[in-house]
């Protein structure tokens, strides 16, 4: 997954409604794990809330300060397993006066301590009540189409398949957030085993294989496309126990963020080389291209085996619309080590992994021989097109042609110089290296006066994979081919008759991924 960042005003905002957006929250709480998901729509959820004392010391802290008060509450509440460094600082939340809406979820597993039984105490005096093991499959809606999926849950792994497990990090709740083309998963503490690559060993069961392949094409329950995601929690504070090569491989995301700090025990030196160094940002076991690594704080006390190549950079946040990029940015209060958020190039703009950026790219027209050049900054988003027309503004195209352009089509007025559509037509697009990524198409009728439209995954040059219809039943911004898995490609072409309509005549790129 390549990382682009966007440059100009042409990333526009979200769909299927305009602005809205999602935002994650890595709150830095030391050694252990907290994480605030906010939906488009306001739905609150708390994964965690670090050791005891983290809830009162930093969790209802930063919750305040991005105007999450405790008389607003909150909608969920998520303890990813039963061990203190992430559920301790549960109740405190609870305590200071969050009352849970929704649901109160957990693991499932018998582990019981104080600080299971503190949380559950104060749960139970929550709307949402006591604690429930969390169904796999159980969606919560975030609103805007955003949702939070139930993968994993004490071995059991969405779409049927289970992993015998007896450790209670790998009883650990897998979740994975899909917002438009905007992927995360999370997974607590979860286990991916030994492996002979990065020579690590661990007494932990390989959950997070399992877990993936589910998701992913192919799998039993596939909700990723084979580019995989765009942020990965980096299971476990970077343990060597979790975020095996084949995990990391099939999940390729652009940003990894690891939650780790001061008061691990003085033998666990997390974050791990053999994580960070050897997966994360290691060439021989892995695939995947390097991430953007980052870090709440550094990991104390350190040794011979902790990694300090990810950045330290305290509280971070991630907002996106779902539709070309998402932002991280981070406050650099880092409670333990350095402050590198200067060094980590914050705040960063990244493409998300489904989008296409289209900077340089052509559209050959054959025939009337014209080649458009893609301006630079263009994307073209999951699900999403870019119309070139002929010269009509925004407003007159969609007036011409009856339609109101979604915030996922991206219209750019060549001002008279392509397409020219007279008959005979066919149409190529072609990457910034001048390689052919779809075409040529079949050609226009030679007297014109149709709309071609893409119908099904065939060869572009095949009569049998359009559609012919009267230019007047042009679809511009709507009915983009979705299963062919090609990425970018020429969906429909179209002529526009009538005295001076020429100006509106169109080629429409969309993303099928």
């Amino acid at each position: 997954m390549k990382v682009f960042v966007c440059l100009v005003a042409v990333c526009l905002f979200a769909f299927p409604l305009f602005g809205q957006n999602l935002e994650i929250h890595y709150i830095d709480v030391g050694w252990g794990g907290s994480v605030l998901i906010k939906g488009p729509n306001g739905t609150t959820v708390l994964l965690e809330a670090g050791d005891t004392g983290e809830g009162t010391a930093h969790v209802v802290p930063y919750l305040k300060s991005i105007g999450i008060q405790p008389a607003n509450g909150l909608d969920y509440m998520i303890g990813g397993h039963q061990h203190c460094d992430h559920i301790g600082g549960l109740d405190e939340v609870i305590s200071a006066g969050y009352n849970i809406h929704q649901k109160n979820y957990y693991n499932g597993s018998t582990t019981t301590s104080t600080c299971v039984t503190g949380w559950n105490t104060a749960a139970a005096t929550t709307t949402a009540g006591a604690p429930i093991a969390m169904p796999v499959g159980t969606v919560i809606n975030l609103g805007n189409g955003a949702t939070l999926t139930c993968i994993a849950r004490n071995g059991s792994i969405i779409g049927g398949g289970s992993v015998a497990v007896s450790d209670e990090n790998d009883r650990s709740i897998g979740l994975l957030l899909k917002y438009g083309g905007f992927d995360y998963l999370w997974a607590s503490d979860m286990g991916g085993g030994s492996d002979a690559c990065t020579g690590r060993s661990t007494t932990q069961t390989n959950v997070e294989t399992t877990m993936i392949q589910a998701i992913s094409p192919g799998g039993a329950y596939p909700l990723i496309n084979a580019g995989g995601i765009d942020v990965l929690h980096v299971n476990h504070h970077g343990s060597e126990s979790s975020t095996n090569p084949t995990y990391f491989n099939a999940a390729a995301p652009s940003l990894a963020v690891i939650g780790v700090g001061a008061g691990q025990a003085a033998n666990f030196h997390l974050p791990r080389i053999d994580v960070v160094d050897n997966v994360l940002l290691g060439s021989a076991c892995v695939t995947a291209p390097h991430p953007l690594v980052l870090q709440s704080e550094e990991g104390s006390p350190t040794g011979v085996n902790t990694s300090l190549s990810g950045y330290c950079v305290g509280d971070i946040k991630i907002t996106t619309d779902g539709l070309k990029n998402y932002t991280v940015d981070a406050n650099g209060a880092v409670h333990q080590g350095a402050n590198e958020k200067v060094a980590s190039g914050l705040p960063k703009t990244i493409t998300l992994d489904d989008a296409v950026d289209l900077s340089g790219w052509k559209i050959v027209q054959a025939n009337a021989s014209w080649t458009y050049t893609i301006p630079a900054g263009t994307i073209i988003p999951s699900k999403g097109y870019v119309i070139v027309g002929r010269d009509a503004t925004k407003a007159q195209f969609e007036s011409f042609w009856g339609v109101t352009l979604g915030a996922n089509v991206t219209y750019l007025n060549s001002a008279g110089n392509f397409p020219q559509i007279n008959g005979s037509e066919t149409y190529e697009l072609r990457n910034a290296s001048n390689a052919t990524i779809d075409g040529p198409s079949v050609a226009m009728d030679a007297s014109g006066g149709k709309s071609l439209q893409r119908a099904n995954c065939g060869a572009a040059g095949l009569a049998a994979t359009w559609t012919k219809v009267a230019s007047t039943s042009g679809s511009p911004g709507t009915g983009g081919l979705t299963t062919c898995g090609k990425g970018a490609f020429v969906n429909e072409f179209s002529d526009a008759l009538g005295t001076s309509n020429f100006v509106y005549e169109f080629v429409e790129l969309f993303n099928d991924k």
